[in-house]
């Protein structure tokens, strides 16, 4: 899974986690590999799919969420508020070992699960033997 590489908008190497809010956070996720794919599970809780989005674009894989709040929500004046459900991204560089055209998605029970089948020349095979002429 080393070959994938996430990229986090919201890091700040200066930025005091105490004092996280919860703004801006990319949503938690986990990342695992075979010797065919590399599959990542998105937690989106409270998400809609329509609210979803999957793009692959020049090596770069972007999960973004966007809803627009209820007006209900607009009315209520926080005390403190550490998560909304408006929107949020996580990017991940996937460069040039993904079959592109074969990327598939699923949403259930917030959980977004995305199968990056990798091309053929990339897929492990078992070891060969090669004859000498």
């Amino acid at each position: 899974m080393a070959y994938l590489k996430f990229y986090n908008p919201y890091h700040s190497a200066n930025r005091d986690e105490s004092e996280n809010c919860g703004c801006g956070q990319v949503p938690a996720a986990n990342f695992y590999e075979t010797d065919k794919e590399f599959s990542i599970e998105i937690a989106l809780p409270g998400v809609d799919k329509n609210d979803i989005s999957v793009t692959h674009d020049k090596g770069y894989l972007q999960i973004r969420v966007e809803k627009k709040e209820e007006k209900e929500a607009e009315e209520i004046k926080y005390d403190r508020r550490e998560f909304d459900y408006t929107g949020t991204s996580r990017v991940i560089k996937t460069g040039d070992r993904i079959d592109v055209g074969n990327i598939t998605a699923k949403y259930d029970n917030g959980i977004l699960t995305l199968t990056l089948p990798k091309k053929e020349a990339f897929v492990n095979k078992p070891a060969q033997e090669i004859a000498i002429n």
